[in-house]
């Protein structure tokens, strides 16, 4: 019988057995959520690569300006009283919380585009860090 506990146990031991494969091709492999009944159980399965190729830096500036940004947002950071926060992730088709952060502790939480820019501190001090980091590599 399919239940949540079970659902959390068969995923663990596929992640455990996938983290071999996500050494070997430097990607990343995450499960969202479940539809299930007791006979059955769907996931959907994510693939993302850990590669910062041209290409890819380039599909994440193109997000990071459809969601009013001036340069690619994604792994720059901010702070908190909490700590210290990253961009992760841009999420376009969730129209309230699009982006995606990471906290000290590696719980991701969801903010707006415009809180986004008020904690980084506007488009000026993105495209100053941006430059920054161009001018460092």
């Amino acid at each position: 019988m399919i239940n949540v506990d079970k659902i959390k146990i068969v995923q663990e031991k596929i992640k455990r057995a996938l983290i071999q494969i996500e050494k070997e091709e430097n990607i990343t492999i995450t499960f969202g959520s479940s539809k299930y009944d007791a006979a059955h159980f769907v996931t959907p399965m994510t693939v993302k690569t850990n590669n910062k190729t041209n290409e890819v830096l380039k599909i994440d500036s193109s997000i990071s300006k459809r969601m009013g940004f001036t340069q690619n947002i994604i792994g720059m950071s901010f702070e908190t009283p909490t700590g210290k926060y990253t961009i992760i992730e841009i999420k376009p088709r969730n129209r309230k919380f699009p982006i995606i952060a990471k906290a000290p502790n590696g719980v991701t939480y969801k903010y707006s585009a415009e809180r986004i820019k008020n904690l980084i501190g506007g488009d000026k001090v993105v495209n100053r860090n941006a430059n920054l980091e161009a001018l460092f590599k």
